[in-house]
């Protein structure tokens, strides 16, 4: 899950795997797969970098030296 902010200041959460597409227009508007979409404070560029941070997250297997 990626957390965005909604125009209006309300903190959503949404599954990254079911987002479609992104589209600025000037603010960026998130389409869903199922056909919802939502009107972001979020850049296109901050909701890239929070996918990239949560595909790391993901997938990384860190190991802490004690």
């Amino acid at each position: 899950m990626i957390e965005l902010t909604r125009l209006n200041g309300e903190v959503i959460y949404l599954n990254y795997f079911q987002i479609q597409f992104l589209e600025r227009i000037p603010e960026t508007k998130v389409k869903m797969v199922n056909g919802d979409y939502y009107l972001v404070k979020n850049t296109v560029e901050d909701i890239q970098q929070k996918v990239a941070d949560f595909f790391h997250r993901a997938v990384a297997f860190e190991t802490k030296v004690m």
